[in-house]
Formats: structure tokens, sequence, C-alpha cells
């Protein structure tokens, strides 16, 4: 290997080949003649790496290269600060993995999944329904809604037509406690001598007192003007009742009020339509006013109250076409009357009558959580206030075993993980159980009833 070359290296004592003095005088330079280096014998690496390293220790290369006094080329104080790096690592590590463990048993809890004995039941009963509460009796609530619609039919004609107006009144009886029955074609009459008649028989009931405060009975009524003609067209207004003037007590406190304006008066030619194609529309506006109204109902259920498949009853009324250039609109308001029943009610007199008599279920409280299976035939064509009703309960539901969490919970505080097993003995109505405590290394439960969930898990 050709030996190593250095240039500008300045030994420790500063000394440099700049410094030495160049000889004066006039001598002329020679010229240096560069011989041929001969060949010579191929070197031993080893050797020559042997000798460079010798004289790393010596001269220049020392002070550039300071040796360390305490060898194996570390500095000094290496190990000390390896060590400490190694313990303060290990503290923090032992720091995180306390304070990990301390959360995890401060925020410990448990949950409990319990999932309910449970059998399917086929129901064919007939139920009670009012609307007092009453032993063994079922209460329901009654919900009205109305929706119109209308459609535009082709015209292919003309006709002279004669139209009575109508309307909706509601008939006060703050006469008496009483209810006051009134006959068919019973006379109303406005202040400006308009008669309108009612054309059924309907009973109003009697006014009540409640906290010292008379509330009259009332009924809703349509009502049909005594002639046809526009004249009979108005708006809201008070009626009252010809035939009571003979008593002045009945005929004050006997009266009536517009819900409704009163519309449809017509004498004259309006246009027609083919009865295939009026017939055809109306179909229409039934089924499709329907499906409205009962997706309306879907969102009105009250708390605690339960909508049955069939439960209800519609009315539907053509009311009074328009015209326009070359067709007629066909117009018609329908009413939708649905009977909710109390879900509580109607599902202790599922269960009492389907499950409690069974031996399997003996002493095992039991409840119905969905009714979608059910359904009520022979819906009444009247409902009347305060009435009685006889509802057939058809189809089929799946009756629950009812678990009470709360005490669940009250016996799992502080006890061990294996008494979970112990409560399928305990209580009947559990047909399995699952429970999982956090951390996982406990085996114990909270003793915080806070900290432990109890839930029962449903599947219809």
């Amino acid at each position: 290997m050709p030996r190593i070359q250095f240039s500008d290296v300045t030994p420790p004592e500063r000394r440099s080949i700049r410094d030495v003095p160049i000889p004066s005088g006039g001598k002329r330079k020679v010229p240096i003649s560069i011989k041929p280096t001969p060949k010579t014998e191929p070197v031993d690496f080893n050797s020559k790496m042997a000798e460079i390293t010798e004289k790393k220790n010596d001269g220049p290369y020392e002070y550039y290269y300071p040796k360390n006094e305490k060898g194996s080329g570390q500095y000094e104080g290496g190990d000390n600060k390896s060590k400490k790096k190694f313990i303060f690592g290990g503290i923090a590590i032992l720091v995180v993995v306390v304070f990990i463990v301390g959360m995890m048993t401060v925020f410990a809890s448990a949950t409990i999944n319990i999932v309910p004995k449970n059998q399917d039941v086929e129901v064919n009963m007939k139920i009670t329904a009012t609307n007092e509460a009453e032993e063994g009796v079922i209460g329901y609530e009654v919900i009205k809604i109305s929706k119109s619609k209308n459609v535009s039919v082709p015209a292919t004609g003309e006709e002279a037509v004669e139209v009575k107006a109508s309307g909706k009144i509601m008939v006060y009886n703050n006469f008496s406690s009483e209810p006051q029955r009134l006959i068919i074609r019973t006379r109303f009459e406005t202040k400006e001598g308009l008669i309108y008649r009612i054309p059924e028989s309907i009973v109003v009931p009697g006014k009540t007192v409640k906290n010292g405060v008379e509330t009259p009975g009332s009924k809703e009524i349509e009502v049909f003007a005594d002639e046809p003609g526009d004249k009979y067209n108005i708006k809201k207004t008070d009626f009252n009742i010809p035939g009571f003037k003979n008593d002045a007590n009945r005929y004050e406190n006997f009266y009536a009020r517009s819900i409704t304006e009163m519309t449809g008066g017509f004498v004259g030619k309006r246009k027609t339509v083919l009865p295939t194609d009026k017939q055809t529309a109306l179909q229409n506006i039934d089924s499709e006013v329907q499906a409205d109204l009962e997706k309306d109902l879907q969102s009105k259920i009250p708390d605690g109250m339960t909508l049955l498949s069939g439960s209800i009853l519609y009315k539907s009324k053509e009311l009074p076409q328009k015209e326009e250039s070359s067709s007629v609109v066909i117009e018609k308001e329908v009413t939708a009357y649905a009977v909710m029943l109390n879900t509580q009610n109607l599902s202790d007199q599922i269960t009492k009558q389907y499950v409690s008599e069974s031996p399997n279920w003996s002493g095992i409280k039991s409840e119905i959580k969905n009714f979608l299976l059910l359904n009520v035939a022979g819906m009444p064509n009247d409902l009347k206030t305060g009435d009685k009703i006889s509802l057939q309960i058809k189809g089929k539901a799946k009756v629950w075993a009812k678990i009470d969490t709360n005490i669940i919970n009250q016996k799992l505080l502080g006890a061990p993980k294996k008494e979970v097993a112990k409560l399928m003995d305990e209580f009947a109505g559990i047909s399995s159980i699952t429970a999982t405590i956090r951390p996982i290394w406990k085996q114990s439960f909270p003793k915080d009833s806070l900290k432990i969930h109890v839930q029962t898990i449903i599947n219809e």
C-alpha cells in the first residue's frame, strides 16, 4: 500500500514548513529529476494497518484524536448516564402501570345481561274497554284526525242540480246532568233565521261538575241546510234549537256552535263527469288518505297506549265539487277514529288468560312487549265518548317473564362473581344470564349500585 501523504499538518509545537527560511543568493535552481519507482513486492495489508495505527498514537494524530483514558473508546461518564436513563425509564413505566391499574380499579363496573323466559301464545279473546278506570276492563282513548284530498277528472257534460249546504256543529247540553236525546231532523237556527237539520237522532251527554266548575256535555254532528242554495253557505256561527222555545231554561242552555263553515249550497247548472270516473277517483282518494292517516296516527300514540291493527274506524265525506276549464275537481274528506288501548291493561288481560294458570309460569310475573301481530275484529260503527266497547282480539303474541332488575342489582353488590349462577335458581323467570366485570382481574362486583348495570335482552 502506498504511504499516506500529509500536507499542511502543524505539529504541537506549531511549526510549519512555511517557517523554514529560504536561503538568499543567486544560485541557480537545479532541476530535480524524479526517478521511476522500482517495482516492489506486494505490500502486506495487515502490517501496513499496524504501522498506521502506531503512527496515530504519536505526534499530530494524538493532538487531534486524544486517547480515552478510560479505554474502550467511550466518553467519560458514559456508563453513569446509561444507568440513570435505565433507572428513570423503569420508574416512568412503573408509574404508568400503577396509574392505569388504579384508574381501572376506581372506575370498575359490571354489566349483567338477562334473557327472560318467554312463550308464544295464540290469542283469540273478547275484551271490554272503557274510558273509566275499572277493575277487569281495559282503558281506551279515541284519537280523531281528518284529512282531505282532491283529483281532477275530465268533464263530459252539464246538468241542472240543487245542492244543500252542510257543515259540522258541536251541540252543548248545559241544561241538565242527564243526557238529552235529539230526534232526527231536529232544527238548528242561526241569528239570521237560517235553518239546518241533523240527519239522524243523537244523544247529548249531560253536564258535569268538577271542583265547582260546570262543564256542559257535548256531541259533534253534521247538519244540512233546510233548503238548497248558496245563501246557506255561511261562516262559523252560533245556533239555538227552535223546538225548545216554550222552555226558556232549556232553550237558553241547549245550543250549538259551528266547527266548520257551511259550504256546498248550489242551485243551477254544473259540469258532470262519467259515474265510473267519479267512483274510481273517490276510491283512490279513500285509499291514499287512509294510508296517510294511519302514518300520522302512529306518531300520535300517547305513552302507555298501543294501537292494534284494525282498530281504526274511517268515515269519509264527499265535499262540494269545483269546476275548472274542462274538468271537475272532486274532493273527499276522510276522518279516522283510532281506538288506543292501555298497554299494561291489555298485557295483563292476555297473560292472565293464557299463561298465569300454566304450571311452567307459576309464580312468574309476565308481560307482553310487542303487539304487532295482534289485530282487532268487529270494530263498532260508531264510537261514543264514555261508552264501553267490546272488541275481539286475535293473533299471536310473545309473553316474557318480568324481571325486577333493581332486586338483582342489590343482590350483587360486592358479591363474588360466582353468585351470578345462583340467580338462575332463585329467579325462575330467567332463561339465561351473563356477567362481565371490569377490570377483568376483579372477581367481585362493585359495592356501588350505580356501577352495576342490569339489563334484559328482549328479541321478538
